[in-house]
């Protein structure tokens, strides 16, 4: 089962792996934003660093697809794993790019609980990872649905932060920053949720 998943390239899950990992050190980062709003400048500033590292890593899997005449999966599945994890990645520098531009004047409510989904998802998509690169489909599988319901309660939480914002901010400049920011990690909850998708299209492939 999943034979074909044992990498002739290791390179390219290798890879995948490192994006993955850099997107829960992001996530951590991103974690500490919400907690301690005074170090936002710097801390945004790792996580851009981090963005940077891993396009640096999807761009070496490009060029790798490019140079590489036989895949341990499909190009189109590695092209598109990595791409979603990167997005990842992406998703949560844009949230602590809006923190570090806007300088919300008050802590943002349900931001802690928006990034602790995020935190746990990347945290359960390297372990999907992992398991996936170990042949391991149930237990890749089992972590994919994980990521998926946190995806929904974090649906949960984005439509209560939004009311709260709503009926509570008077500031209205401050709710347009705010509402964006909130936006944001709806955007980047969803971006783990697609991910998903990608590896489970590649496992679904090669059972």
């Amino acid at each position: 089962m999943l034979k074909r998943f044992l990498p002739k390239q290791p390179k390219f899950f290798e890879l995948i792996l490192k994006i993955t990992e850099e997107s829960f050190e992001a996530a951590k980062l991103l974690d500490k934003i919400v907690r301690e709003p005074e170090n936002i400048e710097d801390i945004a500033s790792q996580i851009h660093i981090i963005e940077n590292k891993c396009d640096d890593y999807t761009h070496t899997v490009k060029n790798e697809l490019n140079d590489t005449f036989i895949t341990p999966i499909d190009r189109e599945d590695i092209f598109a794993i990595t791409n979603s994890l990167d997005d990842v990645v992406d998703g949560i520098d844009s949230i602590a790019a809006k923190f570090k531009m806007y300088k919300v004047k008050t802590n943002l409510k349900y931001g802690p609980q928006l990034a602790s989904i995020i935190l746990s998802q990347t945290e359960l998509l390297v372990s999907a990872v992992r398991s996936m690169t170990k042949n391991k489909y149930r237990e890749t599988l089992d972590k994919l649905i994980s990521v998926r319901n946190l995806e929904t309660e974090g649906d949960t939480i984005f439509r209560d932060s939004i009311i709260y914002l709503f009926d509570n901010e008077s500031d209205v400049i401050e709710v347009i920053k705010k509402k964006e920011i909130l936006e944001k990690f709806e955007k980047a909850v969803d971006k783990c949720q697609t991910a998903t998708l990608a590896i489970e299209g590649a496992l679904i492939k090669n059972m």
